[in-house]
């Protein structure tokens, strides 16, 4: 194979491989769209009337996208850690640790009326989540492989994990939002490529682990200022005005029927099978390498043999 057809094959792979080095994954619910997915009428001015020490329940709110990873072992692990902080409070009855299976994506207030019942609850923590984790080979890794060096022996993956939780707490018998806080992290960080899947998982945990840290104070500080602002068990709610109904097919919302989310590359394509194309182009990459590796060194030894072979004539 002459050179420069070797060049441009492998100049090819590498814009290929570059073309779809960025990669973003998504998770995400919302307590918005749980709970008014047929719309809301809106509320006048009332008082809400709590009976101490209340009964709380905490779950998170359920996403309604295909092929959400945040797994139920670690969404009961967080809600203990909260539901812990806050044993302790005078004015908390109890805690109840909802399931994701008790909730439906869409339930809304009909379902809450049902889990107030079953669980003996009037308020409840409803806790919202948004992970985007960003995964860039970079042009180094893709160096890294042009020489032959494995890509389970260099980080040249680069990554970055951001998590933001929202809890609303929600008294359930009026529809009435009571307080909410919310609770954020940002994690960054490099792995080797055969690497990244395990540690944008071991991120994704620490990312939610560091959030709930940040929520914890938080809905501590609002409790207080909601305690606050009751006077004799009531406090005063001002009026909610009319809400649209959710419409899962407008931009941006979940859509519970949709396919699993496939990768974006840096040109903005979609690439749903990025993982397995990325891995066939860069073996493709590493073999061609390897071969120009071998063929220089090959050129090497014949010009040691000749020049060897030129000294023993000359003598």
């Amino acid at each position: 194979m002459k050179s420069w057809i070797k060049r441009g094959l492998i100049g090819s792979l590498v814009i290929g491989c570059v073309g779809c080095a960025t990669q973003q994954r998504n998770i995400h619910s919302s307590s918005v769209e749980y709970l008014y997915s047929g719309g809301f009428e809106g509320t006048a001015a009332t008082v809400v009337k709590l009976q101490t020490p209340v009964r709380v329940g905490i779950g998170f709110a359920p996403s309604a996208a295909f092929g959400d990873t945040f797994s139920e072992e670690k969404k009961q692990e967080l809600l203990k850690r909260i539901a812990d902080a806050f044993r302790a409070e005078p004015k908390i009855g109890s805690i109840e640790i909802i399931p994701s299976t008790y909730l439906n994506a869409h339930g809304g207030f009909a379902e809450l009326d049902r889990l107030r019942v079953a669980l003996r609850v009037n308020e409840i923590v409803l806790i919202s989540y948004d992970q985007v984790q960003f995964s860039d080979t970079g042009a180094m890794g893709l160096t890294y492989w042009v020489y032959g060096v494995p890509a389970y022996v260099i980080k040249g993956e680069k990554n970055e994990t951001r998590t933001f939780l929202d809890a609303v707490v929600l008294d359930i018998p009026t529809r009435t939002m009571l307080f909410h806080a919310s609770g954020q992290s940002s994690i960054k960080g490099s792995s080797t490529l055969v690497g990244v899947g395990t540690a944008l998982r071991e991120r994704s945990a620490a990312g939610f682990d560091e959030a709930v840290k940040v929520l914890i104070p938080n809905i501590d500080t609002q409790l207080k200022a909601f305690e606050a602002s009751v006077k004799n068990g009531e406090i005063a709610v001002e009026a909610t005005p009319k809400l649209p109904a959710w419409n899962p097919n407008a931009p941006g919302a979940a859509n519970p029927a949709a396919p699993a989310p496939v990768s974006i590359n840096s040109s903005g394509q979609q690439s749903g099978a990025t993982d397995a194309t990325f891995g066939i182009a860069l073996l493709g990459l590493l073999a061609i390498a390897r071969l120009r590796a071998h063929r220089r060194a090959l050129r090497d030894i014949r010009a040691i043999e000749d020049a060897d072979f030129s000294k023993r004539e000359r003598w």
